[in-house]
């Protein structure tokens, strides 16, 4: 009977060495995961991996008139005049491209080269586009051309007014944080140091 107590109390007590053993590995194992090599690759693979970087946006509200009249041998032929005025709202979006950034990882400081921050898109909204004093003349009547000519004119004055502003150098400043914000988002930022570099 003692013999058979003892047993049974070195049973137990090897069952419960199995399960704190593999309870350890499982929850330590959760706790304290492989971390990953940082690398200059494997940085510059996940940043190329986005693409585009877009950080700020420029809304605009404009009025605009279009007026054009037919010509012959450099001279204004009467009576051809069209025109039409026009307001509209639209959004600019500037960022940089990271499609062929570059990363090179010294010790423990990165660096991150880019390309030049620029505009990435211009977009009118076409619901907010009203025309006012629209003419109807039968020698030079108003085409889709007239319309879709004038929308592209209006996008580079404005992306001429935003550069103005400062608003690509406002951009860099955002592209840099964002930049440094993404690669603290993979490395100890107690560790390393990060430094963005943007072309002219």
């Amino acid at each position: 009977m003692k013999n058979k107590f003892s047993l049974r109390s070195i049973i137990v007590i090897i069952v419960l060495v199995i399960v704190v053993f593999m309870g350890g590995m499982y929850f330590g194992g959760r706790s304290t995961p492989a971390k990953e090599e940082i690398t200059s690759t494997a940085l510059t693979q996940k940043i190329r991996d986005i693409n585009e970087l877009a950080v700020s946006e420029y809304d605009y509200t404009k009025v605009g008139k279009f007026s054009n009249s037919l010509k012959f041998n450099g001279w204004t032929v009467p009576l051809t005049q069209k025109s039409f005025l026009i307001t509209y709202e639209g959004k600019l979006k500037a960022g940089v491209d990271l499609s062929d950034v570059q990363i090179e990882k010294k010790n423990n400081k990165i660096i991150v080269k880019t390309s030049a921050v620029k505009i990435l898109s211009n977009e009118i909204d076409e619901n907010s586009i009203k025309v006012y004093d629209e003419t109807k003349n039968i020698f030079n009547q108003i085409s889709i051309t007239d319309y879709k000519t004038f929308a592209k004119e209006q996008k580079k004055k404005v992306e001429k007014e935003a550069i103005k502003n400062k608003f690509l150098e406002k951009t860099e400043t955002k592209v840099k944080k964002a930049i440094k914000d993404l690669i603290y988002m993979t490395v100890d930022q107690d560790k390393y140091e990060v430094e963005v570099e943007v072309s002219e």
